[in-house]
């Protein structure tokens, strides 16, 4: 039985309700629909263990703000806290971000409470402290930097070998609290524990750990010894933290779903756990994963609570979309149109396959047909795909670059590192490019530095603040001539005149070395970062005109329309008013595939069903379809439906089109 706390022992109010609401900036009533009888009242009233099954645009994230808000106005300890934890950084900047609008909500973000991500707070409370007590010292939970540790304790000979197998560096990750190693796959079999190659990778993991250097994946197998050695962390931790939320919970892998449960919610003493998220928008893991995590599956049929009503879009795309998700939750979109009696909102554009790049151009024009021109200003489009990088298969097009050759698949990694310095330096030119605010440019200059002086020496730490140019000032100020150097760094940047060419880039090898170096206080190098500082090539662009990153302007001598360009993993959590879901090719077309759905002939995937592909398609396609507001277009190459399959589209309302010379010819 779950047990209830002072905070929770009275049931919320239709005041407290529409005090949330308001402090969100939302309508008093927000929370109670049209016949006061929403769903999502539920859920701000419930007291208990619930799983919310929340359907695309219900405004998940912003129930999940109004009910942090609401306990927030009622928490009086000062010793125990709510725990709000979240799949990635991006969602929990976002509850972060939401919560901070709200002035009782902001305490949320403070001592005793924790909002973070799941290997953050795994991190803090569980594996840190047990490698503390051993006597284990840290230095970097870095999986690349550790890796590179791991690498340089092996010899020659044990590289090559791991050079020549399929696993590859992966070897260097599969290991356990104890060192010693998991069943290897290698070539048909396993790697015995006898070969010098294991005990080789066994002695450089033990080597990196006792230097202080770990995976990010780590940190589960050490919270497991940590609980399995010592069973009265378990309660501190819910003595702690006697209410528990998760968001994008359907994101979460097995590992993680183990552990939070074991954590939360095994044995007696549960705490109050309220989950939210959407099974059939779990796009993020390997396919042979898409199933879900099943130690502790979400959601709980017994503690669910659905919330199918959509506030994104209106009925037409709800009822395109409710087929494709695994298990449809009977979409109802409330959106209301003035023109919905004589606007189509879903379309098919047929292209040819020899010309993809005509796609983008042709549905820039639909777009300037269909919204104003504030709506163009003040609205966001997309384009996305499956798959965005190019990966070197003959069926083109195959993934979102072949569609626009100024594509640069890396400005769509948000949360994740570039793999040299220039990747940090262009990704700031292109944030800063759309406004001419120059901190996006400074910020990643400083965090590109700042990690260039991490790798060469990984044991001076300096600590993740959020103004990084600020710090690394700080961190030069006794250097005057440094930090001249930094600046002028960061003028070229500006100007454009530092990584545009290889020549140019070579020269500034140097002081950049220089301004790293500084970052040490006097420490010794300790690592090769050469390959860090390795010149690439950037994409190209289409015109001069064209802005920097992944924003496809057209006309592009006066754009009059912006499209976002990237993968399907890019936009999740987003609202566009029109969406474009471009095909693409992994072991055959991806909405090929899932055509019969598109078509209504299939309606969501058995239980049972284990196709990886099709499951994995089915979800990211759902992720996408769900994105628009007021309008979603596919493009698929012209001899992919035959005549039945567009007779279908047509009868589901799918106004189809023929792409020609970049303007669309639309069929009867």
């Amino acid at each position: 039985m779950t047990a209830v706390i002072a905070p929770l022992t009275t049931p919320v109010t239709d005041s407290e309700i529409e005090a949330a609401a308001i402090s969100l900036c939302l309508p008093n009533r927000a929370f109670h629909g049209a016949d006061g009888r929403d769903p999502r009242l539920d859920v701000l009233r419930s007291n208990r263990s619930i799983d919310v099954a929340a359907c695309p645009g219900s405004g998940k994230t912003t129930l999940l703000v109004a009910k942090l808000a609401i306990i927030a106005r009622r928490w009086t300890s000062a010793s125990q806290g709510v725990c709000v934890l979240s799949h990635t950084n991006v969602a929990r900047r976002e509850i972060e971000g939401r919560l901070g609008t709200d002035s009782g909500g902001r305490t949320i973000l403070s001592y005793p409470h924790f909002v973070g991500t799941i290997h953050g707070f795994v991190n803090q409370f569980v594996a840190l402290p047990w490698l503390r007590s051993l006597g284990i010292k840290i230095v970097v939970i870095d999986t690349d930097i550790c890796i590179r540790r791991r690498w340089s304790k092996l010899d020659r000979r044990h590289r090559k070998a791991i050079e020549g197998s399929d696993r590859g560096a992966e070897l260097l990750q599969i290991v356990n609290a104890d060192h010693d190693l998991v069943d290897i796959p290698w070539g048909r079999g396993s790697l015995g524990k006898h070969t010098d190659l294991y005990k080789a990778l066994v002695a450089a993991s033990r080597e990196a750990t006792n230097d202080g250097f770990f995976c990010f994946d780590d940190m589960m197998i050490w919270a497991r010894q940590a609980l399995d050695r010592c069973p009265v962390l378990q309660q501190a931790v819910r003595q702690r933290f006697p209410v528990l939320f998760l968001d994008e919970v359907q994101d979460n892998s097995e590992v993680q779903s183990a552990m939070l449960h074991r954590v939360f919610v095994e044995g007696t003493g549960a705490v109050i756990r309220q989950r939210f998220g959407d099974m059939n928008q779990a796009i993020y893991g390997r396919a042979e994963e898409s199933i879900g995590a099943s130690s502790d599956p979400f959601p709980d049929p017994l503690i669910s609570v659905s919330v199918p009503n959509s506030h994104r879009f209106g009925q037409q795309i709800a009822a395109v979309a409710d087929p494709l998700a695994l298990t449809p939750p009977g979409l109802i979109g409330l959106r209301k149109h003035v023109d919905d009696d004589r606007t189509n909102r879903a379309a098919l554009l047929l292209f040819d396959a020899e010309r993809p790049a005509s796609v983008l151009p042709a549905f820039a024009e639909l777009l300037l047909t269909r919204f104003s021109a504030a709506e163009r200003l003040s609205g966001m489009f997309a384009a996305v795909g499956a798959i965005h990088r190019d990966a070197d298969r003959d069926d083109r097009p195959n993934c979102v670059a072949h569609y626009w050759e100024g594509y640069d698949p890396q400005l769509t990694r948000a949360d994740g590192q570039p793999d040299k310095l220039l990747g940090y330096f262009r990704r700031g030119v292109s944030e800063s490019a759309p406004s001419g605010d120059l901190r996006p440019l400074v910020e990643r200059a400083a965090d590109g530095l700042l990690r260039l002086a991490y790798l060469l020496n990984p044991a001076i730490r300096h600590p993740s603040l959020a103004n990084r140019h600020r710090q690394l000032l700080n961190l030069l100020a006794a250097n005057p001539g440094v930090t001249k150097r930094y600046q002028n760094l960061c003028w070229h940047l500006a100007t454009g005149k530092l990584a545009d060419n290889e020549p140019t880039w070579g020269r500034w090898k140097q002081p950049v070395r220089e301004i790293a170096g500084a970052l040490l206080g006097g420490a010794a190098v300790s690592a090769d970062i050469d390959g860090f500082l390795d010149w690439e090539d950037a994409c190209p662009t289409v015109d001069a005109a064209t802005p920097h990153g992944n924003i496809f302007a057209y006309p592009p001598a006066a754009p009059a329309v912006r499209v976002k360009v990237g993968s399907i993993h890019s936009v999740k959590g987003e609202t566009h008013l029109a969406t474009l879901i471009l095909d693409t090719h992994y072991h055959g077309s991806h909405l090929s595939r899932i055509k019969d759905w598109l078509t209504g002939s299939k309606v969501g995937l058995a239980p049972g069903q284990k196709k990886a592909r099709l499951r994995t398609s089915l979800k990211q396609h759902y992720v996408a379809v769900t994105r628009p507001s007021h309008l979603l277009c596919i493009a698929m190459r012209r001899d992919s439906l035959t005549a039945a399959e567009l007779a279908l589209m047509g009868a589901r309302h799918w106004a189809v089109g023929e792409i020609v010379e970049e303007t669309i010819a639309w069929r009867e």
